[in-house]
């Protein structure tokens, strides 16, 4: 059997950075947008350092969670200035329904994010000692 050299923790945040690239290569190919490109770019950069416990990627990752995170309340901001959630929804109730998933990407984000500070902190004090 062989053994995996990137910790489960880790393999979570791999995943995740993994749904991020697809989605936006997949964005950048519908939409035609370069900057979807470079995130899928980066995002597939810091899938790879990660998967490998390259240190750098660390903070590829961070960067990533934080625009994400940045984009995702920006589009929920810029849908409630224009009316979209009183007019498609009936209820606050039925609006925070449709937003669950993202909030909880974000929540999955910052625990990916969470789980890479963990291991490369407990690595860099290993390293010093």
């Amino acid at each position: 059997m062989v053994k995996l050299i990137t910790p489960m923790g880790m393999l979570v945040t791999v995943a995740l950075l993994a749904v991020y690239a697809t989605y936006a290569f997949w964005t950048a190919y519908t939409d035609q947008s370069w900057l979807y490109a470079l995130l899928g770019v980066l995002s597939s950069v810091a899938c790879v350092g990660t998967a490998l416990l390259r240190p750098w990627s660390q903070y590829l990752v961070y960067a990533l969670t934080a625009l994400f995170i940045v984009g995702w309340c920006y589009s929920v901001y810029a849908g409630a200035v224009v009316g979209y959630f009183s007019f498609f929804f009936e209820s606050t109730a039925a609006a925070a329904k449709a937003l669950a998933p993202g909030m909880a990407l974000v929540i999955l984000s910052c625990s990916a994010s969470w789980n890479c500070y963990g291991h490369f902190r407990a690595s860099r004090q290993v390293a010093t000692s």
